[in-house]
């Protein structure tokens, strides 16, 4: 059996950006906390998740277990918590149920099935060549991609004479975003590089960071993004878009 209590507020945003990648959550509970690690549908981008026992308030498991969850239900359900509610979850495994209980004014429980989930134990974070990390803010990381939006449903990301640029181009118009290296967080560049990215996959897993976010880029490479967001450490990895 797991028992855990949490912020309802933190495990709302995990949620949130879980959900905006992949639709089947495979939960590895274990004594040190919960992870996660899957592929989106299309296979072009992976989530890492690793939320620490210590991010809990209360925490306790059995034995090491595997719980399915479907994020699209699970989002349902985060919806009818309130900010300040505390929330625990509990498995019932004889029954085949994840319970979801909000406290606040109220108590109210949630009944979850557990589900089967594609086997992904053996995915491992790909490694790829890196020829930069910038830490940028999230909320000049989300302008950047909102204005991208505007004109492509692509965006590039690059590194250029001591800046970090994101830019779009499409039958409507370009825009271009510059951000020098003053103002970022982290800008270690070995060399100028820039890929190019599915602006949607980065719009959705972005929109509810607040706080850095590390980004490590190569040349027409994988993109691979690292926050923190509900206590949990995230790892979001993105393939680029190859023109033909």
């Amino acid at each position: 059996m797991f028992e855990a209590k949490i912020e309802a507020k933190n495990w709302k945003n995990i949620i949130s950006v879980i959900g905006s990648i992949i639709e089947e959550a495979p939960l590895k509970i274990d004594e040190d906390g919960l992870t996660l690690r899957a592929m989106d549908p299309s296979h072009i981008s992976l989530i890492d998740l690793e939320l620490p026992k210590d991010q809990f308030i209360d925490y306790s498991v059995d034995s090491e277990m595997v719980l399915g969850v479907d994020v699209e239900e699970m989002s349902r359900v985060m919806s009818r918590g309130k900010p300040t509610d505390m929330m625990t979850i509990k498995s019932d495994e004889d029954n085949n149920k994840l319970f979801v209980t909000f406290v606040g004014e109220s108590k109210r429980r949630f009944g979850l099935p557990i589900i089967d989930t594609p086997e992904q134990t053996n995915l491992k974070l790909p490694d790829f060549p890196t020829n930069a990390i910038i830490g940028i803010d999230a909320s000049i990381f989300k302008d950047g991609i909102k204005d991208a939006s505007i004109v492509a449903d692509h965006i590039t990301l690059e590194t250029k004479d001591g800046s970090f640029m994101m830019k779009a181009e499409g039958d409507i118009g370009d825009i271009e975003t510059k951000i020098e290296k003053d103002s970022l967080v982290q800008f270690k560049v070995e060399e100028d590089c820039s890929s190019t990215f599915n602006l949607s996959y980065l719009a959705d897993v972005s929109s509810s960071i607040n706080g850095p976010i590390t980004l490590e880029l190569g040349k027409d490479a994988p993109i691979l993004m690292n926050f923190e967001i509900g206590g949990a450490t995230i790892k979001f990895v993105l393939a680029p878009r190859i023109e033909r």
